[in-house]
């Protein structure tokens, strides 16, 4: 998977103020990578801005009732009105919105055709039960194993790319943004980036409230809170799980869709109960770290700035050491500053990539504020980010991001190796974040360490930081 390196915000490319967006209700997008937040079909109801509440969530369950309409009429796969939903059921990514796991270019993708059948046999199933809530597509990520959040999120862009291309539309001519029709966009003038390889795209924007880091199809907490809260699909879950002793993750996955199409009355109740549970992406929790990431990105440079002078042209070594300073700083402001509040929600720790994220945008802004002719580039993907600094073809040194409840000795003993070995250096820093349960595993990698130095092999270093919770800086002495 290509990294991501220089990130460019739509607000700083088009000269607006970040805030604008915000007071707009609308995402500020990355132009050249996609934000990790997908939109969510269930939530388009309840959007606070009227074109998306309406004119959007009527269209796209007009589009749902057409494929189902076809589904019930056609007799096998392959005939006429199954060919016309395949042809409705467009998995191609929308790349204008800018939303899901792509990388550098954010180049759209197309999707196997198979995926596309998948999701329709299971419709074609739920359709022969006598269920015709067209909403039912919405929750085919819950269903299917292989239908992902960017699947979802990427169907329902493009069905309600019009009105999106509407609300793009009418934002930019209010802040004064250049809009024009091209062969990207025929239909509608938007807003359009040009990329450092010379490609040019239409750019659409997307609504806060209508995003989630994961739609309620694909996270299980969401799904075992709507079990919960309908006692029809609680009582037959718990009878096709009686038998199971310890039942695994699969085998209540399996379980709960074996209860929600038993009949219509029960899909129709168990759809009920996950659009009562879905909610918006809130950037007050942040739990991914994006609206921290993007805070930090959109901060003066010289809050970064050090002092200190980097001659990359020294080596290894020298790049060790710009690495090891951005590290610094981060751990500065996790244990030493406030930082360690956006690694929280409430009682429980957020989730890893909140801190990589966040440490990824203090390392860019450090590199651009001294002057270093480096940047971290990291895997944006939907899997764990890793770091890479590099400077020519050998000097290159990783940066490896664990939570201290995750696998630690797993991640250092051999996960760091597999990277190491794929980038071909023996140079990496293996960070643990600590909220209060590493327990005895920094032993065990310390440990490690020693046996591997002692051998005379490279041994990676260790760093951890602090990250559990303190009292608020006014409160510290």
């Amino acid at each position: 998977m290509r990294a991501f390196a220089n990130p460019l915000l739509f607000s700083e490319s088009f000269g607006i103020p970040a805030d604008v967006l915000d007071k707009a209700g609308l995402i500020d997008p990355f132009l050249n990578v996609d934000t990790p937040l997908f939109v969510d079909p269930i939530l388009l109801d309840k959007s606070s801005i009227e074109i998306i509440r309406k004119d959007a969530y009527a269209a796209l369950r007009k589009h749902f009732e057409n494929v189902v309409r076809l589904l019930m009429i056609s007799e096998k796969e392959g005939d006429a009105p199954w060919r016309g939903a395949q042809k409705l059921l467009n998995l191609r990514e929308p790349p204008a919105n800018g939303l899901g796991y792509g990388t550098s270019d954010r180049a759209g993708a197309s999707r196997p055709e198979e995926l596309r059948d998948v999701i329709l046999r299971t419709t074609k199933e739920i359709v022969q039960l006598g269920a015709r809530d067209p909403e039912m597509i919405s929750l085919m990520g819950f269903f299917e194993e292989n239908v992902g959040p960017d699947t979802i999120s990427d169907l329902t862009s493009r069905v309600i790319e019009p009105q999106l291309a509407a609300l793009t539309r009418d934002f930019c001519r209010q802040f004064g943004i250049d809009v024009k029709r091209s062969s990207l966009a025929p239909e509608i003038e938007l807003p359009h980036y040009k990329s450092v390889t010379g490609k040019e795209r239409a750019i659409v924007l997307v609504p806060k409230d209508i995003v989630r880091e994961l739609p309620v199809a694909n996270d299980q907490s969401e799904v075992e809170a709507a079990i919960e809260a309908n006692a029809a699909i609680r009582e037959r879950v718990n009878q096709f799980l009686a038998l199971i002793v310890r039942p695994t993750v699969t085998d209540r996955k399996a379980a709960i869709r074996a209860a929600a199409l038993q009949s219509a009355a029960l899909f129709e109740s168990f759809i009920a109960a996950m659009k009562q549970q879905a909610s918006f992406y809130d950037p007050n929790v942040d739990a991914l770290g994006y609206y921290r990431l993007r805070e930090i990105l959109t901060e003066s440079k010289s809050n970064f700035r050090t002092g200190e002078q980097y001659k990359l042209e020294k080596g290894i070594d020298e790049i060790v050491r710009v690495v090891s300073d951005t590290l610094e700083m981060f751990r500065h402001h996790v244990e030493d500053g406030n930082l360690w509040e956006e690694l929280w929600i409430g009682e429980q720790p957020k989730r890893e990539r909140a801190a990589q994220l966040i440490y990824y945008a203090i390392a860019d802004s450090f590199c651009k504020a001294n002057d270093v002719d480096i940047s971290p580039e990291a895997n944006m993907g939907g899997g764990p980010i890793d770091f890479k600094y590099s400077k020519g073809y050998k000097a290159r040194v990783l940066v490896e991001m664990k939570r201290s409840m995750g696998s630690v000795v797993h991640g250092y003993e051999t996960q760091l190796e597999i990277y190491k070995d794929a980038s071909q250096t023996n140079h990496a820093v293996f960070v643990i974040i600590d909220y209060g349960d590493l327990d005895k595993k920094l032993d065990t990698i310390l440990e490690i360490q020693r046996q591997r130095r002692a051998r005379g092999e490279p041994a990676s270093d260790i760093l951890v930081i602090d990250a559990t919770r303190k009292a608020s800086a006014s409160k510290r002495r």
